[in-house]
């Protein structure tokens, strides 16, 4: 099912239907026990938590921190054998960027060790019969939940913070690029991905492009993050990665490819961020509100030759363009 609420229902209802939703599906995943499975669990926490922001105002501060703070321990719970699986999938893409250098006998063991140590961790994966009962508890606890407000105006808060949030993390990262500030700004971009999901019926075709941009711009923030973690391997465990002449030579790659990702990112980041955070909430306030509203059967074509209405989707399109 679709991560999406659906404008013209009661939006708490919604918000429910698609918080059981996702439960039901991470405990499912949870369930099989796979490496997979604890992949697929870890990233319907990730939209939990991020329509938990949205929410944040409508909930209030007390009932979000408390569910945040369970879905954030869930999650890190299953963090470390993701982590190690992302280690090898981030080699193989830096290795894509300089194939001659990466096909040497010593960079070929140095991703066998890597592969190695995903392995054992893998081996690891359980059911998590602990973790699975907490989700069916977080389940059970969603018909009582008490939100503050009504249709958009649940949303309409939740969502300007976090967009606010998003833009000065990008200036954050862009006057001081650090791993830390990085990884902060692409959390806020994650959250505004997914809050474009949910909030998507306002506007199907035009949210479905934001959605792919942001995802793109997620992808260049990820793999960033994920040579940042390569890094520090390498500074806190260089046996790891082999003889000083290869360490330096891994150290160059990851160097020369954090700077690509970084530099396409804040490109796509400026663009993305650009609309005032008071603004885009209000813009999309009222295109829920057009969509949200029930079509009206037609009566007669001499009526709908004179209706100001029919005018409406064609003026939002010249408005935006």
């Amino acid at each position: 099912m679709a991560f999406r609420f659906d404008a013209r229902q009661p939006a708490d209802e919604e918000v429910r239907r698609v918080v059981t939703d996702r439960l039901v599906q991470a405990e499912a995943s949870l369930a099989s026990g796979t490496p997979k499975g604890v992949h697929e669990t870890r990233k319907r926490l990730k939209e939990l938590r991020a329509l938990l922001r949205l929410l944040q105002a409508a909930l209030g501060k007390r009932a979000f921190a408390s569910r945040n703070r369970r879905l954030r321990d869930l999650g890190r719970e299953l963090s470390s054998l993701r982590d190690s699986a992302a280690l090898v999938e981030s080699w193989d893409k830096l290795g894509e960027t300089d194939r001659k250098r990466f096909a040497s006998p010593a960079m070929k063991r140095v991703r066998q060790r890597l592969q190695e140590r995903a392995d054992q961790q893998t081996a690891a994966a359980s059911s998590h019969p602990e973790l699975l009962a907490e989700l069916v508890a977080l389940r059970q606890d969603v018909p009582g939940w008490k939100l503050a407000g009504q249709g958009f105006g649940l949303f309409i808060r939740g969502l300007e913070d976090n967009y606010k949030a998003g833009r000065q993390a990008l200036k954050t990262a862009r006057d001081k690029p650090t791993d830390e500030t990085l990884h902060d700004w692409r959390k806020r971009v994650k959250d505004h991905w997914y809050h474009t999901q949910l909030l998507a019926a306002a506007w199907p075709t035009e949210f479905k492009t934001r959605q792919k941009s942001l995802k793109r711009l997620s992808e260049y923030l990820g793999d960033d993050h994920d040579l940042a973690v390569m890094q520090q391997l390498l500074d806190s465990e260089p046996t790891l990665f082999g003889a000083s002449n290869t360490r330096q030579a891994i150290a160059e790659s990851l160097a020369r490819q954090r700077e690509v990702l970084q530099t396409k990112a804040f490109t796509l980041g400026r663009r993305l961020y650009l609309d005032k955070p008071t603004a885009l909430a209000e813009r999309w306030r009222d295109l829920w509100r057009l969509a949200s509203r029930p079509h009206s059967p037609r009566k007669s074509k001499a009526k709908d030759r004179t209706a100001p209405l029919g005018l409406l989707p064609h003026l939002v399109d010249q408005a935006d363009t």
